[in-house]
């Protein structure tokens, strides 16, 4: 994001701010960003009753939190790995191709068509009607953006616990943050 001539990693850490070697700031940073560019404002649309745009952030949180989790390339494989990994409803088979899971067809119908479309495919829908996450009706996937976005929310402050933890994860999660962000720092800081 960018604020007159400052470019901000989040609405509260400017790139300049960045520094790898530092685990705490780096970790309230990356923390700040999910919060403030992704679940709070998906909160805020649910709360509007906004299902559609709600959901439209809730797959771009996925998108990037399956990037910064795994370090995968293959953005099918990272995704789908990411909800079947951390959403226990999208581990289930997809009833209507018994080859598949409903991780696979969310990707394909809900990430990729509103990704690349605009749209959910396969007359596929958000909604707050059901009280379940994922109900498959009449062949049409519908997903409940409350409940999505409370599931991330958990495995999203799973993961930030493991990293402030684990030496380990958090190698991997600076990795992937210089991968994706060392650019951005670069032009901030010229």
């Amino acid at each position: 994001m960018r604020s007159q001539d400052i470019l901000y990693f989040s609405p509260n850490y400017k790139f300049t701010d960045l520094n790898w070697d530092d685990r705490v700031n780096l970790i309230k940073a990356f923390r700040d960003r999910s919060e403030g560019f992704y679940l709070k404002p998906a909160e805020e649309l649910n709360r509007c009753k906004y299902a559609f745009a709600s959901g439209v952030i809730c797959v771009s949180t996925i998108d990037f939190l399956a990037r910064i989790e795994t370090g995968l390339d293959d953005v099918g494989k990272r995704f789908e790995e990411w909800v079947k990994s951390n959403i226990r409803e999208f581990e289930k088979t997809n009833p209507d191709n018994r080859s598949q899971t409903l991780a696979h067809r969310f990707y394909d119908e809900f990430r990729n068509g509103l990704v690349h479309e605009g749209r959910i495919k396969n007359a596929g829908q958000f909604s707050y009607n059901y009280s379940e996450l994922v109900k498959v009706e009449q062949s049409v996937m519908i997903i409940n953006t409350e409940y999505l976005l409370n599931a991330i929310r958990e495995s999203f402050n799973r993961y930030v616990d493991r990293v402030e933890k684990d030496n380990f994860a958090f190698q991997l999660f600076k990795c992937t943050l210089i991968r994706d962000f060392r650019r951005d720092v670069e032009y901030a800081n010229r």
